[in-house]
């Protein structure tokens, strides 16, 4: 039998400890994580979160596999299971999760640097999608304030950064 992907629940916050004693093993896993801006102690700064708190992938062969020795790795509680059978992963749906992961990682960390004060911006959504407005200043974890010109007016508005994208010249 070939190798496949598993499910194990890992101890609450321990997913990085049993991944590092999986690979100790010479076991393969994957924790998807993301990445997001979060105010800690009063300073915006980007932050790994779990995407599955407490769920670790690994990828062995069922037959060659001690499960037991992967059950008592520590950070491990136990295999997820459907009934007695250990669920299992599509090879597709891991590949999915990773290419996910880095789109969105990759997406999040660039954002700071997609826009710089003066530039150009289109509004794709919402009641002013289409309008074009002057970037002034990223606003928080997840949002950005533009000059909007409203009836000959410059008007301060935030906006989802998801909202907005660079005006094409």
């Amino acid at each position: 039998m070939s190798k496949q992907w598993f499910v194990v629940y890992c101890k609450s916050r321990e997913e990085c400890r049993a991944q590092q004693n999986l690979q100790n093993q010479g076991i393969h896993s994957f924790f998807p994580k993301i990445r997001k801006e979060k105010i800690i102690r009063g300073k915006k700064d980007t932050v790994e979160e779990a995407l599955f708190p407490s769920y670790l992938f690994i990828f062995v062969d069922q037959a060659d596999a001690s499960f037991s020795k992967i059950r008592s790795t520590r950070g491990i509680n136990d295999f997820v299971k459907f009934g007695r059978e250990i669920a299992r992963v599509s090879e597709k749906i891991i590949k999915q999760l990773e290419n996910a992961c880095h789109s969105i990682n990759d997406f999040e960390a660039d954002t700071q640097l997609l826009f710089k004060s003066g530039d150009k911006v289109e509004i794709k959504s919402g009641s002013f999608k289409g309008l074009t407005a002057i970037f002034e200043a990223q606003d928080g974890l997840e949002r950005s304030m533009l000059l909007l010109n409203i009836l000959n007016q410059e008007n301060k508005i935030s906006f989802c950064n998801k909202e907005i994208k660079k005006a094409e010249s």
